[in-house]
């Protein structure tokens, strides 16, 4: 698992990948020195995500982009936990979306 989270946060613009479990927490988190995983901000986007998944006329998010003062991508590997790759402004989602898509069967199976 670290081996793919390291891969995910050498991808061009990003500088962490972790995975958070509703359950657990903070379940494997690999970044820069020094940085430590925004759980909380990440937390509050997934519990947001399934709220707004409750909503007949939107229906279940598996994804969710945040471009700001960074760039998040929030990923949905299972009912329990989710994927998070976050990095400076201007990263390159679409890069990191296509790494994600292809390990996240590898990833799936790692966490069960």
């Amino acid at each position: 698992m670290q081996r793919i989270l390291a891969g995910f946060s050498a991808l061009p613009g990003a500088d962490q990948a972790y995975i958070i479990s509703r359950r657990d927490g903070l379940v494997a988190s690999v970044g820069k020195r020094g940085r430590t995983p925004m759980v909380e901000y990440a937390t509050t986007l997934i519990q947001a995500l399934e709220k707004l998944g409750k909503s007949r006329a939107i229906g279940r998010g598996l994804e969710l982009w945040s471009e700001g003062e960074g760039t998040l991508l929030l990923t949905r590997l299972s009912e329990d936990a989710s994927l998070i790759v976050s990095g400076k402004k201007g990263g390159r989602i679409a890069r990191w979306r296509h790494a994600i898509e292809c390990d996240v069967d590898l990833l799936n199976s790692v966490i069960r």
